[in-house]
């Protein structure tokens, strides 16, 4: 059955399909980078932990290098860190609602077409 052959509803229905798959790989892509943020900043936490307090470090912001202490770069990480898991936990809400709506949209296409 080509796409002319489809009835308006079906139509809809396939398109809301290509929707619903494009969000879900753009929200997987999404959890992706954030899974790759928090593992970085993990592993610079576990660096900074094993400095003295008032050991002063290079952080880069922009293009620019400046010093600042440990303490305060490892308090900015953690802060950021749980920025970035409440994010995640949206991201993989809204992820498991859409694959539930995909599914759904799936199979009554299967059955609608097969």
């Amino acid at each position: 059955m080509t796409l002319p052959e489809l009835s308006p509803a079906q139509q809809e229905q396939l398109v809301r399909y290509r929707t619903l798959e494009q969000n879900i790989q753009n929200l997987r892509i999404q959890l992706n980078e954030i899974e790759r943020a928090l593992s970085e900043i993990g592993v610079t936490k576990k660096e900074l932990q094993n400095l003295e307090g008032d050991t002063e470090v290079w952080k880069a912001v922009g293009g620019v290098m400046f010093p600042k202490k440990a303490q305060n770069v490892l308090k900015e990480l953690t802060e950021k860190g749980e920025l970035l898991e409440i994010q995640k936990k949206g991201l993989s809400s809204q992820e498991k609602q859409n694959v539930e709506r995909f599914e759904e949209l799936q199979k009554k296409l299967s059955q609608d077409l097969g």
